[in-house]
């Protein structure tokens, strides 16, 4: 089976575990299995956050649907509020 490395960019609350990391994923993978182990390369105690932040590329949000089928460089926006 063909893997695709993807770089994740981590910000805001994640930033306290690392600013990037590299993950090994199967080729065609969608958005949502990539944040799937993204969750298990942080642990536990980040999987909450993961499941509530969106992934994004260079220039849009991608729905959990999208297919990843090359190497890639991606980032992880966890939610923000304000007021």
């Amino acid at each position: 089976m063909k893997t695709v490395t993807i770089t994740m960019r981590l910000y805001g609350a994640f930033r306290k575990y690392q600013d990037s990391l590299t993950l090994s994923v199967p080729a065609g993978s969608p958005v949502a299995a990539i944040k799937e182990a993204l969750g298990k390369a942080l642990g536990p105690q980040a999987k909450d956050l993961v499941m509530d932040s969106v992934i994004a590329d260079d220039r849009a949000i991608l729905p959990p649907g999208f297919v990843i089928d090359r190497d890639s460089s991606l980032s992880v926006l966890p939610p923000v509020c304000g007021g």
